[in-house]
């Protein structure tokens, strides 16, 4: 098996300077209850196949509640005891109410939270030479949704739109100060999640996104930049027709082009060399139901598809479902991580 790549190879492979090197990130990406099932098997397979970039989480802000060690280190301002619930997790509606906008951006948490980035620094001590991402989920869109809920936001995006712009630059500013941090402990990336996408299409009208959010994707895609670093996008569902946005807002890798959502071949055709992509492995369909043969098949494949222009990192799609057969798992990285 190959040896892990330099930071420096990671960066050419990113920067479409070599097509040759196609980094693995998010490869040993274990979704919930695949270590219950295999256990002791599941570390083997990261020894054998250790990723080729380090990620570096740092400690977010809670919904409804705080860290212990500060309970107001969280976006919400209220007792959600008996609030509404949206979303798969059953989160609280953060903001129920735009009347309370001015109380709920008073009790905004602070990004220079004491203790916040003790777990990124650990990690990037271990980094050992490669290239390192420092990581954060939900960025505007999912942000919204989790401050508004699913139904409110998808009318806010017409009925309060200015709202929707406050609080936009509200959490970009705590964000620049995130990025700057990471900056700060040798970071060569930014990662972070935006879902725009359901299985047809964007989950708001091209013409919202334009309006609302490629300003701020247009911001801190600059701003991280300016301090010498990447910034990649995950991004689940069919986000065709967001593409143009996010390339000219500067997005350098893009994830994971989500099988049965997006066409492959057209994405790859259309904003290949403009873009980057961390293509990510099927895991809904293919590494539940296909043999060991047809997965490191559908990894060749789209190492041919993505990498011809260059600028190919390859990953799994989203976290490994637990009906995956395990000699599947070890057929992908073993795929991935081939030269």
């Amino acid at each position: 098996m190959r040896l892990v790549y330099s930071k420096e190879q990671t960066k050419a492979a990113i920067e479409r300077r070599n097509n040759r090197c196609v980094p693995v990130c998010n490869g040993l990406w274990w979704g919930n209850g695949l270590a219950a099932k295999y256990g002791d098997a599941l570390e083997d397979l990261a020894q054998q196949f250790p990723e080729d970039i380090c990620m570096a989480w740092y400690q977010g802000p809670g919904n409804e509640l705080g860290t212990p060690q500060n309970p107001e280190y969280r976006y919400g301002y209220l007792d959600y005891s008996n609030a509404r619930r949206h979303s798969i997790g059953q989160s609280a509606v953060l903001l129920p109410n735009w009347d309370e906008l001015d109380v709920f951006l008073a009790h905004f948490p602070d990004p220079n939270e004491p203790d916040n980035f003790v777990g990124a620094r650990e990690a990037v001590k271990k980094a050992d030479g490669r290239y390192v991402l420092g990581c954060w989920w939900r960025l505007f869109h999912e942000w919204l949704w989790g401050v508004r809920g699913m139904e409110n936001l998808m009318l806010d995006y017409y009925d309060n739109m200015d709202g929707l712009k406050v609080l936009g630059r509200k959490v970009l500013e705590f964000y620049k100060v995130i990025i700057a941090r990471f900056a700060a402990l040798g970071c060569d990336g930014i990662f972070t999640s935006d879902d725009l996408g359901h299985q047809r299409g964007p989950m708001m009208s091209p013409a919202v996104f334009e309006a609302l959010y490629f300003p701020l994707y247009q911001e801190v895609v600059t701003f991280t930049h300016q301090h010498g670093m990447h910034f990649f996008l995950h991004s689940c569902g069919d986000n065709t027709l967001l593409m143009e946005y996010l390339v000219a807002a500067g997005v350098d890798v893009f994830h994971p082009v989500q099988k049965g959502c997006m066409d492959m071949a057209s994405t790859a055709h259309t904003w290949g060399g403009k873009i980057s992509f961390l293509a990510g492995v099927d895991v809904q369909g293919l590494l539940v139901n296909a043999t060991p043969e047809r997965v490191r098949a559908e990894v060749r494949e789209m190492k041919a598809l993505f990498g011809k222009p260059g600028g190919l990192l390859l990953g799994m799609g989203n976290g490994i479902l637990p009906d995956s057969p395990l000699e599947n798992i070890r057929a992908a990285l073993d795929e991935m991580h081939a030269r």
